[in-house]
């Protein structure tokens, strides 16, 4: 990620068009993950497995771990324009999709998204950033919710994977919009290598819920149409809640208590399949993720490797919709909610047992706007 902040570059946030940046992360989310509502459906007509389905839906995160090696490279033609060419590609790449019989064309397609998906939402992050307006940096990191709504709705609506995969070109004239909004950013330079295992920690942790969610639609069957819908709406809004909530009490009970109410209602909804507890994980298992940059932020780490170690900890996002299925699904998916809650819960208490609570920096990085 290119770190870029409107106090020190020589950029007005009025230079770009705000709704770029949660349109990009949103589309990019989209086709990403409208493919958890294929599952059943590439099972049925194109008699994949489900490990093999579960593979394709995974793989493009392990495209999205290549961004930061070519981000600083491609990011050179505008960091605008760079979301709006990814989206174009990606529509293209699904449309092309709808017309794919094979695991091998499949797996290539996708995880070619993958790449795209990181390049988009990597620049969406960063045009956010650069605008200093809360509220717009809260709906880019919602765009994952509206994404995940965007593909429920699709698929309710046209009732096959093909269908929604072809459906996709709609976005594909998304470039033809990047001239009024080609920005390049000074702060471009050379690939180097930054990560930081702490950051890597926090994101792998922190995204558990939202990898766990992968599986939830094949898992519910047609019902997960309506939780999806339900939820998502909501997660939008908890994803503006859960920052404003740190201002009136603090980072660690607003984190705490979110962890807590993900644990809680994890555990009884894989145990029921009960809808409102399926809608309170996944509304607050999402809104958990606008946390984690800022427990990124308030901790003695280099900006520069917050990205790149978020991106790497994508990797979680093959690992877990293949190996949840392994055996009983709705027990291996609670276990993995609730392990990943207590140790991103343990994690904050010794890392911030050391450095403080962080509450100074966290007020000031809210004190902006």
């Amino acid at each position: 990620m290119l770190n870029l902040h409107i106090n020190n570059i020589g950029i007005s946030g009025k230079e770009f068009n705000k709704i770029l940046p949660i349109f990009s992360y949103s589309v990019a989310t989209f086709f990403l993950m409208d493919f958890a509502f294929f599952i059943n459906d590439i099972v049925n007509t194109l008699h994949f497995t489900y490990i093999e389905s579960f593979i394709l839906l995974g793989i493009p995160f392990i495209g999205r771990m290549v961004t930061p090696f070519v981000y600083s490279y491609v990011g050179k033609i505008g960091v605008p324009r760079l979301a709006l060419l990814a989206i174009t590609s990606m529509a293209i790449i699904s449309f092309i999709m709808g017309y794919e019989t094979t695991f091998i064309e499949l797996f290539a397609s996708r995880f070619i998204i993958g790449i795209f998906f990181g390049l988009a939402t990597s620049a969406a992050i960063e045009v956010s950033s650069i605008t200093g307006d809360r509220k717009i940096i809260g709906l880019t990191m919602g765009g994952w919710a509206i994404g995940w709504l965007m593909g429920a709705i699709f698929f309710m609506i046209l009732g096959s994977w093909e269908l929604v995969s072809i459906a996709g070109i709609v976005f594909a004239p998304a470039l033809l919009f990047s001239r009024k909004h080609n920005v390049i950013s000074p702060m471009l330079k050379k690939f180097h290598f930054d990560f930081s295992i702490k950051v890597f920690l926090v994101f792998l942790l922190g995204f558990t819920p939202a990898y766990v969610l992968e599986v939830v639609p094949s898992y519910l069957g047609p019902s997960s149409f309506t939780e999806s819908i339900i939820a998502y709406s909501i997660a939008v809004f908890a994803y503006l809640l859960l920052p404003a909530l740190i201002i009136r009490f603090s980072l660690k009970k607003t984190l705490f208590s979110s962890l807590i109410i993900v644990a809680i209602s994890g555990i009884i909804f894989f145990a029921t399949t009960n809808i409102v507890f399926a809608v309170l994980f996944t509304a607050f298992g999402l809104g958990v993720n606008s946390l984690l940059p800022i427990i990124s932020r308030n901790m003695d780490i280099d900006a520069n490797k917050i990205g790149p170690s978020m991106n790497f900890s994508a990797v979680a996002g093959f690992i877990f919709p293949v190996v949840l299925t392994i055996g009983n699904e709705a027990l291996n998916s609670a276990i993995a909610v609730f392990v990943a809650a207590i140790f991103l819960l343990l994690f904050y208490s010794i890392e911030f047992g050391k450095h403080g609570s962080g509450s100074k920096s966290i007020k000031k990085l809210f004190s902006i706007h």
